[in-house]
């Protein structure tokens, strides 16, 4: 069964998609995304992840040519077509072709298209190897707080840590943690949950939201604030969240290993939790 896209209303095999040379998000990368998680053929926290793309796309001042509703049942319509019941659709909205130019016309049509791929399993909270995240200076734009498809710094500081056998790259602002390249980043410091808050520096993660929730349920404190390099070092465990991974336990920040170099028990219990919501919600 050929790859499916479905493309400005749409679907057909991603092979005979076309999007004209001259469209934004080709020249001006001038457009946002959505990176949306499904199980069991269902998608979870489909509704914040389109809340999120309409925000984005205000942020830039652009407007999708779908409303909400219909886009959800779209996407629901486009996963029960897939062939695999695990996955992810990647969602990107981009302000269209037109003649290159830094003016953009209120008028020209944007150009609306996702696609689904499959995901392999998850181990289980606490298995596996623990990340290790290289610390690299927070060189990008200060409106994080949109899911921009400008992700150059992205890219090279992800590459810059795979290139010296890290897992993902931890952005640092003035000694400052922020996020990672692409995934948020958490410290558990004494029984705190401690994460620097959402804004131009951060990007409000779905999976961050959800975990807010969990933590709320499990009655651990959240402290959102900024948190410095060395703090993070000694902090009794790491770990990251994004759509993709879930919750991922760091092992390691630089060359300092974090905590008992395991996964440690708030990590599980708020993973373990996360994936309850999955069940209930996809199950």
């Amino acid at each position: 069964m050929p790859e499916l896209i479905w493309l400005n209303g749409e679907v057909l095999p991603m092979s005979e998609a076309r999007i004209g040379v001259e469209d934004r998000g080709f020249q001006f990368a001038d457009g946002v995304y959505e990176v949306i998680r499904f199980y069991n053929g269902r998608p979870f926290t489909l509704r914040p992840h389109l809340e999120r793309l309409e925000r984005s796309a205000e942020g830039i001042v652009l407007k999708s040519p779908l409303a909400r509703e219909s886009l959800e049942a779209e996407i629901r319509k486009f996963i029960a077509r897939a062939s695999f019941k695990e996955g992810m659709i990647y969602l990107q909205l981009t302000r269209g072709a037109a003649p290159r130019n830094h003016i953009y016309s209120q008028l020209q049509t944007a150009t609306l298209l996702f696609y689904a791929r499959p995901l392999p399993p998850l181990p289980e909270p606490g298995d596996g190897e623990g990340v290790k995240l290289l610390v690299v200076p927070d060189d990008r734009w200060h409106r994080c707080w949109i899911k921009s498809i400008a992700l150059l710094p992205n890219v090279l500081a992800k590459n810059l840590a795979a290139s010296q056998g890290y897992d993902e790259a931890a952005f640092v602002d003035n000694g400052v943690l922020t996020e990672c390249a692409a995934s948020n980043l958490f410290a558990v410091v004494g029984k705190k949950l401690v994460t620097h808050p959402a804004g131009s520096r951060v990007l409000p993660g779905i999976t961050r939201q959800v975990l807010f929730e969990c933590a709320a349920d499990l009655n651990i404190e959240i402290d959102e604030r900024p948190i410095k390099e060395e703090e993070a070092q000694r902090s009794d465990e790491l770990f990251i969240t994004s759509t993709t991974r879930e919750i991922s336990w760091v092992a390691r920040l630089n060359e300092r290993y974090i905590g008992k170099a395991r996964c440690g028990p708030m990590t599980i219990a708020l993973h373990r939790a996360l994936q309850a919501r999955v069940r209930a919600e996809a199950y």
